[in-house]
């Protein structure tokens, strides 16, 4: 053995491969093949989207921005129901002495208000579930959002706002990320 043998017993580079503190920290398990991304020993491997731990790691921001407009979209409309409902029955009188019988039944008004009331807690309700997840959370967002572009329809020139609002969502919970948080595996 000659002394520029790096295996030989006296070389003072030789690395001990038992000692714990000439291990490299960031050196490769054992049975881990060569190549692929760099990783930190400790990290976990990378989920399906990429980050450390999959779509679970927190409530990407499409699904975020879709249950702010859920939240404050059902919140106006509730409160919008429900002035409209207080406003018309305290009005009914004044109104039919003003413009006499109207040809339509003050039931109609009443259902109507009533209808966008329930489908403004309906979004609240949906909202409040989104961390959650399931693909079925999903579905009903998107039709919640089909149904306020209807409100909008029906409550022009005003509705533009719901229009364009019920249209976002749509498009945000039809992404391939929404669908990606709403079917992951829950524990």
């Amino acid at each position: 053995m000659s002394s520029s043998d790096p295996n030989t017993p006296n070389d003072p580079y030789r690395k001990d491969p038992h000692d714990p503190y000439e291990r490299n920290p960031y050196d490769r398990p054992p049975g881990r093949p060569a190549g692929g991304p760099v990783e930190h020993p400790l990290a976990p491997p990378p989920g399906p989207l990429g980050s450390p731990s999959g779509p679970t790691g927190g409530m990407p921001s499409k699904v975020n921005s879709s249950r702010m407009i859920f939240f404050i979209t059902g919140g106006l409309q509730a409160l919008f129901s429900l002035l409209a409902i207080v406003t018309f029955a305290a009005a009914q009188s004044d109104l039919k002495e003003r413009y006499g019988d109207l040809g339509v039944g003050t039931g109609i008004y009443y259902t109507m208000f009533a209808l966008f009331l329930v489908h403004a807690i309906a979004g609240i309700v949906l909202a409040a579930r989104f961390p959650r997840g399931g693909s079925g959370l999903r579905i009903a967002g998107i039709v919640w959002s089909a149904l306020l572009v209807l409100v909008g329809l029906v409550t022009l020139p005003l509705g533009l706002l719901w229009i364009a609002l019920g249209v976002i969502c749509l498009v945000l919970l039809s992404s391939a990320e929404s669908a990606a948080w709403f079917t992951r595996p829950r524990a």
